[in-house]
């Protein structure tokens, strides 16, 4: 009769305990095991970081790395940079500051335009055109600093 009077007890304790990591299931489930990177938060960010360096740089690349979104799109609570966000974006960890201003502010790729690598002067129509002197030129030419052109 005595194991009765305690078994009530047992029983409560081993169901709470069971509740408890069930509750503990659930929180990890939905809080650290889902991903912070939102499509929703990512392109939030890349908009409002586009419109800062369209309109308070007039589309400088030198400040695309600098901008700040005000926006934490990895969940490290740090607001993230134009560039973080438009390499998450694009899915691309390599793409430059020029590649990220010709996205953003739909730079049309001409000769002259500024870049850094050849990748930044490649679009469907120039796809074999190439940074020559941080500024691109079609294939075959080089950019000439003193005439301002590609010769």
């Amino acid at each position: 009769m005595r194991m009765k009077g305690i078994s009530l007890p047992v029983n409560s304790v081993i169901i709470i305990a069971l509740a408890v990591m069930v509750l503990l299931m659930l929180a990890a489930f939905f809080g650290i095991g889902s991903s912070p990177i939102t499509s929703s938060n990512v392109e939030n960010a890349w908009n409002k970081g586009c419109a800062t360096l369209k309109d308070a740089y007039d589309c400088n690349p030198d400040k695309v790395s600098t901008i700040n979104t005000g926006i934490d799109i990895d969940g490290d609570k740090v607001p993230d940079s134009l560039l973080k966000v438009c390499r998450e974006k694009f899915n691309d960890p390599d793409v430059t500051v020029y590649w990220c201003r010709n996205k953003c502010c739909n730079v049309i790729i001409r000769e002259g335009v500024t870049c850094g690598e050849d990748e930044d002067c490649k679009t469907t129509y120039t796809s074999n055109w190439i940074c020559s002197s941080g500024h691109c030129c079609p294939p075959s030419k080089t950019w000439n600093d003193t005439k301002g052109v590609c010769d």
